[in-house]
């Protein structure tokens, strides 16, 4: 190659300064490619000092970053040089091509941040997959080693912390996570969620000035130990969760008394009342008719009705009962007797008739009236005693002792027959403005029955209005409103306020909450899911902190 075609070559490859190309061997899946340093001198690497007496030269092969689909191979002309310097330990050592590839290295420098950068967005099987099909070869170890090898990030100096866990194995293992709420970023990720982890990682960092946490107990006692110069802030999402629980608690005993006044179920008994009826004597008792049987009268009587409108139309129309009787095929007598009815005949069965269960009634009905109700029971006990029909006859005369389900008429429902505590909870916490009219009525009608529930909706309105209005000042004054009220529930959730007073009353006032974290619990979650069973702390962490 002619030095301009090297030149040109070079540039095109970005190759670094004093590196040049030599040659070049190009495949329908390969780019071979020679390098060679014409650098004339090179530095010691233990004494720095250059030498221009080169020992030898060796060839090495790495791989770059792929070309029009294509693996580009770069195959290295190293030298050897002679260290002059009489006191350096090495004698003799390679040169160095930090701008190309590092040393021990198969890969050059950019091919390996490409493929460290797969990794963090990626993991190690869909990276992979990713680097195939844009012509890396490489393997998910490969992939997850240099990503591995990725310095930790630098950390800026954090002055307002979100804390929150998050779960390894749900109800089993959690680690913690730490935020920067003000740039919202993950800080770091701790193995576990007990208060001693949190603690050494705060005294680590003493330029924290706020602390955003739950109300766990291990968060307070860590933030409390480790941070003792830090403002803590409790989270207004886990506050209004614990209320809310304590709301259901109370309206779930209210039910009873809101459920008062309403006539549902009386009228519903005295409908249950009115279509209770006797059982049939064993003359009278006969067995249901099939539902085919049913289907098939009714079908013959749908003919009857309408061939007796036909017959009532021609006699209309002036026509004779004998001309009737011969234009429908009838006789003369059938159409005299229907026009003197003036209905078709139903043709209904009114006697009773006979069956092989007749002797064994009376043993039935008695053992009916003990309870004993299964149809398959009461024919193996007649069965022993000689009878020699069928279980469906038996079957049967029992649906004839069934009552025949009969459509109840109630009263239009209300907000008392739909009520729920868990439902009615949110229509406490919510603000009144944002509800519709059904809700609305629903939210009167609940206050306007139970006493109970009027005072709890009150004070809950005062403290949703104070968490929305950030006036954290007023919180005495709902202490008080509630020590006043005699609701036990609410006394048990003010009182556990009051341990963590200082913190509540930041959380109501500041505007720091957990709401960023929850977010990044969420990406680490997404994370973790997508990393197939490789989710340790290390390369999670590393994944987390490089991304964010």
């Amino acid at each position: 190659m002619d030095p301009r075609e090297i030149a040109l070559f070079s540039r095109v490859f970005h190759l670094p300064a004093e590196i040049t190309m030599t040659s070049v061997d190009p495949s329908p899946t390969e780019l071979v490619m020679g390098v060679a340093c014409q650098a004339p001198c090179m530095e010691c690497p233990e004494c720095h000092q250059p030498s221009a007496r080169i020992h030898g030269s060796y060839q090495r092969t790495v791989a770059d970053l792929p070309c029009a689909g294509r693996n580009v191979i770069l195959v290295l002309t190293v030298r050897k040089f002679v260290c002059g310097t009489p006191t350096c330990p090495r004698r003799i050592f390679t040169e160095r091509l930090p701008g190309l590839v590092d040393s021990y290295a198969r890969m050059t420098s950019r091919l390996i941040a490409l493929v460290q950068a797969l990794g963090l967005v990626a993991g190690g099987q869909m990276g992979t997959r990713q680097a195939d099909r844009t012509g890396i070869a490489s393997t998910p170890s490969t992939l997850l080693r240099h990503l591995m090898q990725l310095p930790a990030p630098l950390t800026r100096a954090v002055r307002v912390l979100g804390v929150d866990d998050f779960a390894w194995k749900k109800r089993f293992t959690y680690g913690t996570i730490l935020v920067d709420l003000e740039r919202r970023k993950i800080i770091d990720v701790l193995p576990d969620r007990e208060s001693a982890t949190v603690e050494a990682w705060l005294k680590e960092h003493p330029e924290v000035e706020f602390v955003s946490r739950d109300r766990g107990k291990d968060f307070t006692k860590a933030a409390t130990m480790g941070a003792p110069q830090a403002q803590q802030v409790v989270d207004r999402f886990h506050v209004v969760k614990n209320l809310s629980e304590v709301l259901q608690e109370i309206l779930g005993h209210c039910r009873a008394e809101i459920r008062q006044g309403e006539a549902a179920v009386s009228e519903f008994e005295k409908a249950a009342e009115e279509r209770a009826r006797g059982l049939p004597t064993v003359a009278t008792w006969q067995q249901r008719t099939p539902a085919h049987v049913k289907k098939a009268h009714q079908a013959r009587q749908a003919s009857r009705d309408d061939r007796y409108q036909q017959m009532a139309t021609l006699r209309a129309q002036g026509l004779t009962q004998r001309e009737v009787a011969k234009r429908m095929g009838m006789s003369e007598r059938a159409v005299r007797t229907w026009l003197k009815r003036g209905a078709a005949p139903t043709n209904e069965r009114h006697f009773r008739r006979r069956s092989v269960f007749d002797p064994y009634a009376a043993y039935v009905l008695e053992r009916w009236q003990d309870g004993i109700h299964e149809a398959r029971q009461l024919y193996e006990e007649i069965q022993a005693q000689g009878f020699s029909g069928t279980v469906r006859i038996v079957q049967r005369f029992v649906q004839a002792l069934r009552d025949k389900p009969e459509k109840i008429t109630l009263a239009p429902a209300t907000g008392a027959d739909r009520f729920s505590s868990k439902t009615a909870t949110w229509l406490f916490i919510r603000d009144p403005n944002q509800l519709t009219t059904q809700k609305q009525a629903e939210l009167e009608l609940i206050c306007q029955r139970s006493e109970t529930a009027r005072k709890t909706y009150a004070l809950t309105q005062q403290f949703m209005s104070m968490l929305r209005l950030r006036r954290g000042q007023d919180f005495e004054l709902w202490l008080s409103a509630v020590e006043a009220s005699s609701i036990p529930q609410l006394r048990r959730f003010a009182q556990g306020l009051l341990k963590d007073k200082n913190a509540v009353v930041a959380g109501l006032t500041l505007s720091y909450s957990n709401g960023p974290i929850e977010a990044q619990v969420h990406k680490l979650k997404l994370v973790k899911c997508s990393m197939y069973g490789r989710a340790k702390l290390p390369l999670l962490r590393q994944r987390l902190l490089h991304a964010a």
